[in-house]
């Protein structure tokens, strides 16, 4: 059903994984698009295929969310010429898998940079954007069950999800009863390159947890046009959610670690992690 025929979207991280799949996803549903990230071939390569497949317009930008000045740039490029934007889906995240002292600090600010800092800047300006033109429009973050469980090894990158979650939430508040509504969306372990990127390895028992990008964003979106403010998709990943809420802080950041220890490794040992 083409049920945003008459939206257009911005996707940041489209190269690959859930990004990738926000937008098959919404090229499907009618939805123009302009995807983002650093690999231009690949967002090509996509954007030749929704344009045949769905008869969408579809807009490729190179961008690398690392720099400063990424941000107002790509928001300036998706507005060039008035056009307007209607969905905003802040996917791109990266983070490493170990202990803090493991990375060079670098790492960490980049870290903060795509998953807290980029999310919130192009909030900014496309919020700003959206209560303009005064269309019905869609503010999409994808964070982390992280956000609600934070874990061992996974320090920073916990932090900006619980950042990105908290804003979300309090964001939402604010444009109640406005023509803008604000979507968080938590995810587990899903099937995507980030594991690869972050230094993880699943182990055969980590497979139960793990969900297809696909069923993510179908689900997703569903809790995106219903105005849902943060979404958590499967089962499990409740589950994970709901249990902190009722234990003591110290004894839910050991079952998390735990948790986290069996279901991955660290690839570059290809062993679990140990607490000192």
């Amino acid at each position: 059903m083409k049920l945003l025929h008459n939206h257009r979207a911005v996707v940041t991280g489209a190269s690959s994984g859930i990004g990738q799949e926000y937008a098959r996803q919404l090229a499907a549903m009618g939805c123009d698009l302009v995807i983002a990230a650093r690999r231009l071939d690949r967002l090509n390569h996509l954007a030749g295929e929704l344009r045949s497949q769905y008869g969408v317009k579809v807009e490729s930008i190179e961008i690398d969310l690392t720099q400063p000045s990424s941000a107002k740039s790509l928001f300036e490029q998706a507005t060039a010429n008035h056009s307007e934007i209607t969905i905003l889906v802040s996917n791109a995240g990266i983070g490493k898998y170990g202990s803090f002292l493991d990375f060079p600090v670098k790492d960490h600010l980049s870290t903060m940079q795509v998953n807290a800092v980029i999310p919130t800047e192009l909030t900014y300006y496309f919020l700003e954007h959206m209560r303009k033109h005064r269309k019905k429009s869609y503010i999409k973050h994808v964070a982390s069950i992280a956000a609600f469980q934070p874990t061992g090894f996974f320090t920073v990158y916990s932090g900006t999800k619980g950042y990105l979650r908290y804003f979300s939430e309090t964001l939402a508040f604010e444009l109640k009863g406005t023509n803008i509504s604000v979507t968080c969306t938590c995810p587990g372990g899903t099937y995507t390159e980030f594991m690869l990127h972050s230094g993880q390895k699943i182990t055969n028992s980590g497979h139960r947890f793990m969900m297809s990008s696909q069923v993510v964003v179908r689900s997703s979106l569903k809790a995106m046009l219903r105005e849902q403010n943060v979404f958590v998709p499967g089962v499990l990943n409740k589950l994970a959610c709901f249990f902190p809420r009722i234990l003591p802080r110290k004894a839910s950041l050991h079952l998390a670690f735990q948790a986290m220890n069996k279901a991955v490794q660290r690839e570059e040992t290809k062993q679990p992690l140990s607490l000192k």
